[in-house]
Parts: structure tokens; C-alpha cells; sequence
């Protein structure tokens, strides 16, 4: 006899979620505990009962009769935690690459769909067991076609019930449940039973009187106070028993007919693989390897690579294939090659996908050599292809892109999809986002001819030429973009995409090839004071250790420092004694030479990194053009490399005369427009703290305002040094900052600390119940979430490691915090960049540097771009205090930010 197994998915992936921990996760932080225990039952299942076909059926979101019948079914239920709901398209994905038929019909419940296929079963004379972990499904028992497989909880204790088993487990007959239900209730439905009757009282009414009308008939047959609640509650109950009867006539396309056709099918190896390596499954891929019958084998047996078919055109071919694409309808991806690093070498070619993506043939790609981009019937068909109301292009890292085009007047304002940034939205703890893992995780296809890192970074010795490899990375880049933007409006990330990040693209691409200028006489000045500076330190150093030694080899000076002059090691690392700066500073008082250290240090970064480091980085135009990161912080902050300028220091002297090297083209002045305190202007605003806000709307010193509160002095009485305070804890509290990281900081002890944070959270009592709020919010949700929708998961919180877990409190302290303040930013970048070319004006943005921003402004425009500044800084988002923006106007960066 046949058997089918009827799988209720919504059902067992809720039980496996609630009895495996949360801190089941990939290396990249997704939490697998709900898809790992149903993959497990499922080939558990597959090898214990051996069925000739399976189904699994899924609920759908929209309501369904049972709602339209009783406004109030499931309606106290709690939406499921979103670590939950995330893996539900895992399970489906399991499901389809085993080849497993999945079900979901809208207007219909998972348990209608199974009462179907178990009734059309039943009539077919196959054996039907259905597996769930909803008791409902114990009305369509039926001997001996009918059982259910219950699971009572975790991931493998299951029974099997026929219907003798039903009757020894309820007290009531499978055909008599549905009445037995509707009298006991279901709470977890939030279906109200009849006060006073439970599982046992339910029984015997409908053992004695046979059905819900025999027991109404004879009411007068209870006590009192039975019959009196029995007689309020007759509609009510009369209607449970209407939406508890399983519907069984669904309109569900499987046919059960050809039930060989529902069995397990022998899965594609690649793409099972894929999957597994993405989920981290390596052991639950050998238990499918024995479970199955037949040998997994792989349709495909090139890996699932996707492959290109490589055209290079010559001009006339270019200007009418991009004339082509650009009157399409259909997003084109582009594939760039260059001589060396992206962006800042010249540019090879660049391919084009020219047809959809299919899995059945090579995808066609024309490749346009750089040579003939620059002739301008070329160009002129390049920029209507990726004009503002063009098909729309696609790129990996389109920035890059941007930033060469420019060279020959090209601006790509018709980006639709960098699948590079949209990546790093999804998941923004990744340290890379190579194209080629993002390939295999979104999509199980692999980069072929060879899964490496991303083409264009990589070509030496890959034996694949140029066209080849960026027409692979444009097919690429065609494959992973549907998957990307489906998963974004999955996450609701596609406004903060489509409104925040993709224009930030431009922006930052057009500051880039603009570039910062530099007085290059300053800069060597300056440098050559650094390098006399260290001459004398070292020399300093050398003097108070009475010997001569190597200042920068940590061997000899350990010997001098613990060895010759007896200091006090602080910390032993694998190879001896530290010597860093923190070891340093704990043991600063107690030789001369300490102190001599960590100044020659300190100026030797700076001689190192910044004196030789900026002269080197300025092109030829004069100035530096540095790289500006959108995908590198994970709140959501930018980062600069190729030079660091956020790095520069301003807290030391020194530091600060770097800023004077930085000046403004010829005839003009630079503008900086610095957000004033903005996290803690979020922190206000997040924890709705009256005090904070109060002083924030009262345009008061908040630091004198915080000591005041926290040190319970007058305003005016509050010292340096309390104030100095207070801002550290103010500040520290928007990186999440405990009392012992604050205790480092002001350098007393984590006992003192722990007092002063005490007293700022008693005079901000908002402020601790947010911090205690977005840290639990968090555990339960598995990310924190801006108010722009930015996500950011935080496995750590789900840690059985107790220092793991602390580090992801502070994390979500620190993440809404930061990742506001940076969401608001970048709305401030691209409203000012929009305004600045709407308008036509001359000056323009140059750099940005934390919550700085830096123009390059004609004294013609000083009012208007000032007067434009400010208002679209301070008017980026509302938030419950006001946003303070401090500008200034200088001939050098330090002039303007002094």
C-alpha cells in the first residue's frame, strides 16, 4: 500500500524553533536553530517511515474564512519573533531543493490543505500519515487510511495516533474532536471555551449526549452552575465547533493520482550542497546522503556555473547595441574590467548583458573595449543607456564604475541595483562582499569557470581574459540582483535603499573624483617637524635607559623597561611581556622614560601615517582623492581609506596642524558644517528622556546640564573636571560604554564608575529603560532596527558565552543609537548634493569625515550655500529635539574648524 506523508510546515518549524537555542547561527551571524530542526525531522521522517510520497503545506498571511466567521480568531496570537519568520523561506528553500512538493493556498489554513490531500488519500486507498504539531488534525483520523504523527515536543518525540489512540488521548472519537474542541476552547486560537468545562468535562458531555445538540438538549442534567454557564455560552460555542471542522474540499492543485511523482526525487548535489555549506549543515548533508534510496546526483554536473557568451563589438557594433539596450525596458548589468585597482586605474572594457538570464544557455554579452568608449557616437549611446530615466543599470560596487566614467563625461544616473550595498544591508557584519559568495549564498549558482574571488579584483593567472571575466561578473550581477531586492522588501529595506543608499552612491562617487586640496609645502613642513621631533625623543629615551637600543623593537625594549630598570610588567602576552599603549599608561608614573614613550610614539604615527602618508596619496592635480566606504561600518557609518581621512587626529596639537594642509582650490573657501552632538540628540530622542529633551529645546550646555544633574550641584557650580565627566559618560553611552570601559576612560576605579552611572541613569531615567528596552527588543528580534528600517543582527545576544552575550548588549545599545545618527547623515549628503546641481551652483561637496561635512564654496555663493546648508542639515529628519548644525567659513580646514 502507498503511503504519503502530509507535513504541516508551519507546525514543525514552530516547535523546532522553540526547542533549539537561538544561538544556533552561520559564521555570518544567521540564526538556523528553526530550519536545523525541521531539516532534521524531515530526514528523520524520510528514513523512518520510508513513504512513497511527501508534501509539506505552509499557512499564508492573509485571513481566511474562520476569520471572516469569528473577528476575534488568533487574534491575541503574537506575531512570530522575526528570527523566526526570517527562516521560513530557509525551510522552503530545504524543502524545494530536495525536491519535496510544497503547498499554500490563500484563503485556506496549512490544516485545510492536509484535510484535503488526507481525504482525497483516503479515497485513493492510499495510507496517509499526517505529521504536526496541531492536535485540530485528530478529527480526520480514520482506520486504517488516516493517522497522525504528533509531535509532543522538541524535534524527535513523536506518537503515532490512529483513532483508538485518539479516544485513549482526548476521551472522544476523531469524528466527535471538533464539538469536544469547541466546548473545552483553544486558547492558543483564542477561541473561548464554556467557563468551568476542561478536557475531562468536554468528554463526558459528549460521550453521554453524543454531539453539541444532545448536550444543549439536556442542560437541565448539570448542577447549576454548570447548566447556567453552559446556557450563556451556546452561540459561542455552536460557532467554535463551526470554524474547528477542518475544510476538506480546498481547491489545492496536487494531484495524488500519480503519487510517484510526490516522492522524494533524487536532489540536485550543487545546489543541496550550496545550500547546506551556506546554512553550515555539514553533518545533517551526510545523514541526507544515507536516508536516501537513490544517490544524490547532480543535474548539472558543471556545479551550477553560470557561463556568458562573450561578443566584442567593434564601434559601430557598440553604438548600436547600447542604442539597443538603452531603448529596453529590462535593467541591463555591467561588467567593468580595469588594468589594475577599480576606480583608480584605467578602465579595459566594459560588458553588458543583452538577454534575460537562463538557465539553459549561456547568457549573451557584448563586451565594448575601452579604446572605442571614447569616441563620441560611443559615449553619447553609453549616456542615454544609463541616463535618469533609462532602462536602469546594474553593478557589483557600481561606485568604481562612477568614479572611471567621469574621465571621458559619462555619470551614471540611472543606477537601479549596486548589489554590492545591498548585500551589505542584508548582512552588514560581512567583511567582503565578494560576488562570488554572494552568488553561491543567494542564488547556489557558482562563478564559473571558476569560483573565485570577484573577477575584477583577481585576474592574475586565472587563465580567463578580460571580456571573459567582466561578462561573467555583469551575468553574475543579472542572477544576483532579483534575489538581493526580494530579500530587501522581505526585510523592509527597499525604501532605505532606494531613498538613502542607492543615491548615496552618486554622491560619494562624485566627492571622490573631486578630490581635497593640499598645500604639499605645508604638508612636508610639517613632516620634516615630525621627523625632528622623534630624533629627539629617541634620543630622549635612549638617554633615560642609559643605553642605545632599537625604540621600535618590542624585544629590546622589553629587556629595558622590566629587565634593566625593574618596571612593573602589566600584562604577559605569548611572547613576553606586553608593551603596548594601555600597559604603558597604567605603569606612566613610574619611570620618566614611560612617559618619553608613548610621545614618541604618538609622533611617529603621525610622522608615519600622516606625514608620509597624505604626500603620497596627492595626484597630480594637487589634491587627494580618497575612497569613501559605504559597506564597512556595520551601523551604517561611512569610512574612509586610500587615504584615511577620518582618521586624522584633532585631539593632540600636533594632529591638529594637519588640518591646515587641507585647503580649497584657488578663489575659494572651504565651508564645514559639523552636526553638534548629534548621538546624544538621538539618545534624546530614542529614550524620550524629559531632562534630556528639556535641555536640548532650551539650548543649554548639555554636558554642564548632565554633571549638574549627576553631581546634584547648582549649574554654576559644576567644575572642569565634573563636566569632563559627565560628557564621557554621555558619549560612552551612545557606544553602549559599561562602568568598567568607563572607569578606563576617566581612569578611576570601575567601583566609581559604576556610582557615576547609577546617578546619570536616576537623573535620566528614560535613558536606562531604552538602553534595557533595545537590548531585549533585540534578543527577541535578533537586530536592532533605525527609524529608517536599517537593520543590524546581533547573534551575539543569543550566546550561551556570557562575555559574548554582554558584547551584544552592547551592541544593540550602541547600533540604534549610531545607525540613526548615520541614516540622518546620509540623508543630509543627498539632499545636499541633489540641491547643490538642482541649483546649478558652483561650489560643491569635497569630503566628509564623521558628522562633518566639507565644501569647496565660490565666495559668489557664501549666503546661498551656507543658508542652503544649514537648512537641509538641520531639516535631514524631526526628531523630538531640534538638530544644531555649527558652521564655519576658512581658508583651511583647521581655519574653519578650529
Amino acid at each position: 500500500m502507498a503511503k504519503l506523508l502530509l507535513l504541516d510546515g508551519n507546525s514543525l518549524t514552530y516547535r523546532a524553533f522553540f526547542a533549539l537555542p537561538t544561538d544556533m547561527a552561520t559564521s555570518s551571524g544567521q540564526v538556523t536553530n528553526a530550519v536545523f530542526g525541521f531539516t532534521s525531522m524531515l530526514i528523520n521522517l524520510i528514513r523512518d517511515q520510508r513513504p512513497d510520497g511527501v508534501v509539506v503545506l505552509f499557512d499564508r498571511p492573509e485571513p481566511t474564512f474562520r476569520h471572516e466567521a469569528v473577528p476575534e480568531y488568533k487574534a491575541q496570537r503574537e506575531a512570530a519573533p522575526d528570527i523566526l519568520r526570517q527562516q521560513m523561506g530557509l525551510v522552503r528553500q530545504i524543502v524545494n531543493a530536495l525536491g519535496i512538493e510544497v503547498a499554500d493556498l490563500e484563503g485556506y489554513e496549512a490544516d485545510d490543505l492536509i484535510a484535503t490531500l488526507a481525504t482525497r488519500g483516503r479515497d485513493l486507498g492510499i495510507d496517509v500519515v499526517i505529521v504536526t504539531g496541531d492536535r485540530d488534525t485528530y478529527q480526520l483520523v480514520e482506520d486504517p487510511h488516516i493517522a497522525v504523527l504528533y509531535n509532543r515536543r522538541g524535534v524527535s518525540d513523536y506518537v503515532l495516533y490512529d483513532e483508538a489512540g485518539i479516544v485513549e488521548k482526548t476521551g472522544v472519537t476523531p469524528a466527535q474532536y471538533p464539538e469536544y474542541a469547541a466546548l473545552r476552547g483553544d486558547p492558543s486560537d483564542n477561541l473561548a471555551g464554556v467557563p468551568g468545562v476542561g478536557e475531562k468535562t468536554a468528554a463526558k458531555l459528549i460521550t453521554t449526549f453524543g454531539d453539541l445538540s444532545g448536550v444543549f438538549a439536556n442542560v437541565d442534567k448539570q448542577t447549576p452552575k454548570l447548566r447556567e454557564s453552559l446556557a450563556a455560552n451556546e452561540a459561542r460555542v455552536r460557532k467554535n465547533a463551526e470554524v474547528m471542522v477542518l475544510r476538506r474540499d480546498a481547491p489545492i492543485d496536487v494531484d495524488l493520482g500519480n503519487i510517484a511523482a510526490l516522492g522524494v526525487q533524487p536532489p540536485d548535489l550543487g545546489e543541496v550542497k550550496r545550500l547546506f555549506e551556506f546554512l553550515e549543515f555539514r553533518s545533517l548533508f551526510e545523514r541526507l546522503a544515507e536516508v536516501l534510496d537513490a544517490p544524490i546526483v547532480s543535474a548539472q554536473p558543471s556545479g551550477a556555473a553560470i557561463t556568458a557568451d562573450v561578443t566584442t563589438v567593434d564601434r559601430a557594433g557598440a553604438v548600436a547595441a547600447l542604442t539597443a539596450l538603452a531603448a529596453g525596458d529590462e535593467p541591463v548589468s555591467v561588467g567593468p574590467a580595469w588594468v589594475g585597482t577599480p576606480g583608480r586605474t584605467d578602465l579595459l572594457g566594459l560588458a553588458f548583458t543583452v538577454a534575460d538570464a537562463d538557465a539553459d544557455a549561456d547568457d549573451e554579452v557584448i563586451w565594448v573595449p575601452a579604446a572605442i568608449l571614447a569616441h563620441d557616437d560611443v559615449k553619447q549611446a553609453l549616456a542615454s543607456l544609463v541616463r535618469e530615466g533609462g532602462p536602469g543599470v546594474r553593478l557589483h560596487h557600481a561606485k568604481a564604475l562612477m568614479r572611471s566614467l567621469y574621465e571621458i563625461d559619462i555619470d551614471i544616473k540611472g543606477l537601479e541595483l549596486d548589489t554590492s550595498i545591498a548585500a551589505y544591508l542584508l548582512d552588514p557584519a560581512e567583511s567582503r562582499y565578494a560576488i562570488s559568495d554572494l552568488l553561491a549564498r543567494y542564488t547556489g549558482l557558482e562563478l564559473g569557470p571558476r569560483a573565485a574571488a570577484e573577477l575584477q579584483l583577481d585576474l592574475d593567472g586565472s587563465g580567463i581574459d578580460e571580456p571573459t571575466a567582466a561578462g561573467l561578473d555583469a551575468v553574475a550581477t543579472a542572477r544576483l540582483a532579483p534575489a538581493l531586492e526580494q530579500a530587501l522588501g522581505h526585510q523592509g529595506m527597499r525604501s532605505l535603499y532606494d531613498t538613502i543608499e542607492n543615491p548615496l552612491v552618486r554622491v560619494l562617487a562624485r566627492m571622490e573624483r573631486v578630490g581635497v586640496g593640499v598645500d604639499a609645502d605645508e604638508l612636508r613642513a610639517l613632516n620634516d617637524r615630525l621627523v625632528s621631533e622623534c630624533r629627539r625623543l629617541e634620543r630622549a629615551i635612549q638617554e633615560e635607559a642609559g643605553i642605545e637600543f632599537n625604540v621600535n623593537s618590542t624585544p629590546q625594549l622589553r629587556e629595558v623597561l622590566f629587565d634593566k630598570l625593574g618596571l612593573a610588567p602589566q600584562k604577559k602576552t605569548k611572547t613576553g611581556y606586553s608593551t603596548d599603549a594601555a600597559s604603558l599608561e597604567r605603569i606612566r608614573d613610574q619611570h620618566p622614560i614611560v612617559e618619553l614613550l608613548l610621545s614618541y610614539r604618538e609622533v611617529e604615527k603621525l610622522r608615519s601615517t600622516y606625514g608620509e602618508g597624505l604626500l603620497a596619496e596627492v595626484a597630480p592635480d594637487g589634491r587627494i582623492h580618497a575612497s569613501f566606504n559605504q559597506t564597512v561600518a556595520r551601523t551604517g557609518r561611512l569610512s574612509s581609506d586610500q587615504p584615511n581621512l577620518h582618521n586624522i587626529p584633532v585631539r593632540s596639537d600636533e594632529g591638529r596642524q594637519f588640518r591646515k594642509a587641507f585647503v580649497p582650490a584657488p578663489g575659494r573657501e572651504l565651508l564645514v558644517a559639523d552636526y553638534n552632538q548629534i548621538e546624544l540628540r538621538c539618545i534624546a530622542h530614542l529614550a524620550e528622556d524629559p531632562g534630556l529633551i528639556a535641555a536640548f529645546e532650551a539650548g543649554t550646555d548639555i554636558h554642564t546640564e548632565t554633571a549638574a544633574r549627576v553631581f546634584g550641584v547648582a549649574k554654576d557650580k559644576v567644575s572642569v573636571e565634573q563636566r569632563a565627566k559627565a560628557k564621557m559618560v554621555s558619549y560612552g553611552l551612545a557606544y553602549g560604554m559599561e562602568a568598567y570601559g568607563l572607569g578606563q576612560r576617566l581612569n578611576i576605579p570601575t567601583e566609581e564608575a559604576a556610582e557615576i552611572l547609577d546617578a546619570y541613569f536616576t537623573a535620566f531615567p528614560s535613558v536606562k529603560k531604552y538602553m534595557e528596552r533595545t537590548v531585549n527588543e533585540a534578543r527577541q528580534r535578533g537586530y536592532t532596527e533605525t527609524l529608517f528600517g536599517r537593520r543590524r543582527p546581533i547573534p551575539e545576544l543569543s550566546s550561551s558565552n556570557f562575555r559574548i552575550r554582554q558584547a551584544g548588549e552592547r551592541q544593540a545599545m550602541n547600533a540604534g543609537i549610531q545607525g540613526l545618527a548615520a541614516d540622518i547623515f546620509k540623508v543630509a549628503l543627498v539632499r545636499l548634493d541633489h540641491e547643490l546641481e538642482a541649483r546649478a551652483l558652483a561650489s560643491r561637496l569635497i569630503l566628509q569625515v564623521h558628522d562633518e561635512v566639507i565644501l569647496e564654496v565660490t565666495p559668489s555663493e557664501h549666503e546661498v550655500v551656507a543658508e542652503l546648508t544649514q537648512a537641509i542639515m538641520k531639516g535631514a529628519v524631526e526628531l523630538r529635539v531640534p538638530l544644531e548644525v555649527h558652521l564655519a567659513f576658512g581658508p583651511s580646514w583647521a581655519d574653519a574648524k578650529p
